[in-house]
């Protein structure tokens, strides 16, 4: 096989292997699927991108030192704007290893020390934003929905297109972070910047 067909056969597995573990999520997350198993599942972007957030969960890993004790919950924080409205809450359910999720929705910078994940909507304040972004978040995977967000010093971007979520990543900023992130999850993105390219 040449290197060119085996890398294509290689993503091919990946972004598989992504598809499969999303529509399982969104399976739990009690969305209705679609008839036909050849058609997308019949779901609105938030909904979708809702499971993705508990998605990351299965492919990134937190250092002890981001939580405030063996005990404290996972929390999904969403600050600005709420997009998701009841669809997250749903996630409280679930659990991220032994510890329970917590859905937050915090207003002041400090709070975010406390957060797992973050999701910036798009009506921000600044302060916040910047809080997000600086050193101090390095525990913190940052999500958000601008493709820009990404490439300005976020982590991921959850871009809609074509009817479509489609992941971009900051490599630069996930490889300073203390999270260790798996390379399934990186294989599936549409856009790595920061990326080494030979």
């Amino acid at each position: 096989m040449s290197p060119h067909r085996n890398v294509r056969a290689k993503r091919h597995r990946a972004l598989r292997t992504g598809l499969v573990s999303l529509l399982w999520l969104v399976g739990l997350l009690g969305v209705p699927m679609s008839a036909s198993a050849q058609r997308a599942p019949d779901v609105d972007e938030y909904t979708l991108k809702a499971a993705f957030l508990f998605n990351f969960t299965r492919f990134v890993q937190w250092p002890d030192s981001a939580f405030e004790s063996a005990d404290s919950p996972f929390r999904i924080c969403v600050v600005g704007t709420d997009p998701f409205g009841s669809r997250l809450d749903s996630l409280q359910q679930r659990r991220v290893g032994e510890r329970r999720i917590q859905i937050d929705r915090p207003s002041e910078p400090n709070a975010l020390r406390r957060c797992q994940i973050t999701y910036l909507g798009d009506d921000v304040p600044d302060l916040i934003r910047a809080a997000a972004m600086s050193d101090v978040a390095v525990q913190m995977l940052t999500v958000a929905s601008e493709a820009r967000f990404a490439r300005e010093g976020g982590m991921i971007a959850l871009v809609t297109a074509g009817g479509r979520v489609r992941l971009h990543i900051n490599l630069d900023v996930l490889r300073k972070s203390k999270l260790q992130v798996s390379a399934k999850l990186l294989e599936v993105a549409e856009r790595r910047h920061g990326e080494t390219r030979g």
